[in-house]
């Protein structure tokens, strides 16, 4: 959830004397990303029998920021982003390219290259869905190995509903890669990215998985539950910092009967957990409260299992 954003510098290939297509491969080649999340030694252990988190909806930049309070130096780079997994027991989680250049390169680049030694960690680009180079950009991200994008209509500026946005839909479902849509009061106009808006996104490209990220907060709950129920085969519920004392913004909780409907109604085959890392006041007790709080919905383990990576897992092919 940062707060600012600014247009993404557009890549271009180094040499003219290689292919584009081959560049973009060359540069998660000799980053070493892999297509899924690989689980190393130093993975937090699970049971024989249940497999540790793997979370969704993490942000990481290349120095400090966020809204942790607790002190620690680090706070929204990937150093203390991997000491807060491991602090929960968590095996890995799907990071956000920032929405702004980072030490000199394009977001998504940059994020590329920092995950090449975290082998746990799966990226997500940041794509403008507007911007006049969106589905180049798109495949740009599937060549270099990233396995979805993160949108953010009120920091983008962008309207769900611009036909300026289609070429960007139709790129992202040839290619099977999800988009995780921001839902939510965000200090925009919220006519321009209700969560019904993803209803017509959703049946205009029927083949494209979209994470309604936040299920439209408190407020805009009942339009995002619509939505997971008229699409049931490609929409998700990203339930990320919807309950919790640590700090999270209001406008992005859900009361307790929303939790127990949306459980009721899109199940957990379709909730996806997130943390929202960095912004948590605490995001290492936010992180410990959120799977104290899943693990006592009283669901079987194996459902469980689901809303805590399952899910997950099986969107990005892991």
């Amino acid at each position: 959830m940062i707060r600012s954003a600014a247009p993404t510098p557009e890549i271009r290939p180094r040499s003219r004397s290689i292919s584009r297509r081959n560049w973009l491969a060359s540069i998660a080649g000799t980053a070493g990303l892999a297509l899924a999340p690989r689980f190393t030694a130093a993975t937090p252990a699970a049971s024989a029998s249940r497999p540790a988190p793997f979370i969704n909806h993490c942000h990481i930049a290349a120095k400090k920021f966020g809204r942790d309070t607790s002190g620690r130096p680090h706070v929204g780079t990937v150093g203390d982003l991997q000491e807060t997994l491991a602090d929960a027991g968590v095996a890995g989680a799907v990071v956000f390219a920032p929405f702004v250049a980072q030490e000199g390169r394009d977001p998504n680049e940059w994020l590329v290259h920092t995950l090449a030694s975290h082998p746990n960690l799966v990226g997500f680009a940041a794509i403008d869905p507007k911007h006049p180079d969106a589905a180049r950009r798109v495949r740009d991200c599937a060549a270099m190995k990233l396995k979805g994008i993160k949108i953010h209509p009120p920091v983008m500026k962008t309207a769900l509903n611009d036909p300026a946005c289609r070429p960007f839909f139709a790129a992202a479902e040839e290619l099977r890669l999800p988009v995780v849509c921001h839902t939510g009061a965000h200090g925009w106009y919220l006519k321009h990215y209700l969560p019904l808006l993803l209803d017509d996104i959703a049946r205009d490209h029927p083949k494209l998985p979209i994470l309604i990220e936040h299920v439209g907060g408190m407020a805009l709950f009942d339009q995002a539950l619509s939505v997971l129920m008229n699409h049931k085969q490609t929409t998700y519920a990203g339930y990320t910092m919807e309950t919790g004392p640590t700090g999270r913004f209001p406008e992005s909780g859900l009361r307790a009967e929303q939790i127990r409907t949306l459980r009721d109604v899109a199940g957990p085959a379709r909730i996806v957990y997130g943390h929202g890392y960095p912004w948590n006041s605490d995001n290492r007790r936010a992180l410990r409260d959120d799977l104290a709080e899943i693990r006592a919905w009283g669901l079987p383990a194996e459902e469980t299992d689901l809303v805590l990576g399952g899910n997950l897992r099986r969107l990005i092919g892991g």
